[in-house]
């Protein structure tokens, strides 16, 4: 099995993280996104996107991050990281649809923003994409409640959660409590802490 990702990528630490739950051996294959890996013909061939993470087991490639997760969860079961009940499948469904296509893009959006000098930013839209990105925190928050994760116990839902979350603790966004103390949860897991020492710069 091969994958093929970048060390900063959070899309390439998302499936990472899933095979150190998993306790799945693989290769590593760096795309240089900062060279322009991702635009090379040979990486084209596998992964038409031009964008990372790509899995390749024996004859099945495979792109697309929680399309990847769910094949490593559905081929390794032991791994309890999705459950055999369809309402909570569909629950954990949910989460890894709206991770990228809710809760990433304005993150995304302002970190552009911000990288922009102050004369070209657009305070407005840094306003605006501040206030959504502050209610999708609301939004997960309330789905949490007074449980530990989303579905009561660790799955993908929360697996796909982490890289994200932990980017915008890093970048000084306020957490609310509840988010705070999960995000402290799902940190503390070996498998993060595992994630994190391959996800170093190279040297």
């Amino acid at each position: 099995m091969q994958l093929y990702g970048y060390w900063r990528s959070g899309n390439t630490r998302k499936v990472r993280l899933c095979l150190a739950e998993l306790g799945v051996d693989y290769d590593f294959v760096v795309v240089d996104l900062a060279a322009g890996g991702q635009r090379a013909p040979d990486y084209l061939r596998i992964n038409p996107n031009g964008v990372v993470p790509t899995l390749v087991d024996g004859a099945l490639t495979l792109w697309e991050s929680s399309a990847i997760l769910l094949y490593l969860a559905e081929k390794y079961p032991q791994g309890n990281l999705l459950p055999q009940a369809l309402d909570e499948r569909a629950r954990v469904y949910k989460w890894l649809l709206w991770q990228p296509a809710t809760f990433n893009p304005p993150r995304q959006r302002l970190v552009a923003e911000l990288a922009k000098p102050d004369a070209a930013r657009d305070a407005q839209a840094v306003a605006a994409l501040r206030a959504t990105i502050a209610r999708n925190l609301e939004i997960l928050a309330e789905a949490l409640g007074g449980n530990d994760y989303l579905l009561g116990r660790y799955t993908l839902a929360d697996l796909v959660m982490l890289p994200h979350l932990a980017v915008l603790h890093e970048a000084g966004f306020a957490l609310p409590g509840t988010v705070h103390r999960y995000l402290d949860r799902l940190a503390a897991r070996p498998a993060w802490q595992a994630t994190l020492a391959l996800s170093a710069p190279p040297a």
